[in-house]
């Protein structure tokens, strides 16, 4: 079995999911929130074959094994739609900025944690915290 390279460690795998995971959330809710007085519009989320593989790529990562290569995510029409109003639209403006700040403070963290890791391997290569 090969040897992981440098960036392949299941730390920064399963961050670099994470961010990729938020990025596509935010195009979703994103369209959402453009979309809110479009007839007829229904509410966007992330795939559920994505948000399966993605479960799955971090049970393997949390148990320490690195992936071949990360799953790809889509966006499609929400398995779960709220009540629709008179125009048939489906989308909850206070729903979507919920999840707008939620998501935002996931990719933030996730961000923030991989700039830590980074950080850490330049110290332990310069030898300078």
């Amino acid at each position: 079995m090969p040897t992981p390279g440098l960036f392949a460690t299941p730390a920064i795998q399963s961050l670099s999911l994470a961010l990729d995971e938020a990025a596509l959330r935010q195009q979703a809710i994103s369209s959402n929130i453009a979309n809110v007085n479009t007839p007829g519009f229904q509410r966007m989320d992330v795939s559920s074959s994505f948000e399966n593989a993605y479960n799955s790529a971090l049970t393997q990562l949390g148990n320490g094994q690195s992936l071949d290569s990360l799953p790809k995510g889509t966006i499609t029409t929400a398995p779960n739609q709220g009540p629709a109003r008179p125009d048939g639209n489906t989308v909850q403006l206070e729903q979507e900025m919920v999840g707008l700040a939620q998501n935002s403070a996931h990719y933030e963290f996730a961000s923030t944690m991989l700039a830590s890791n980074f950080h850490g391997m330049k110290a332990a290569i310069t030898g300078q915290p």
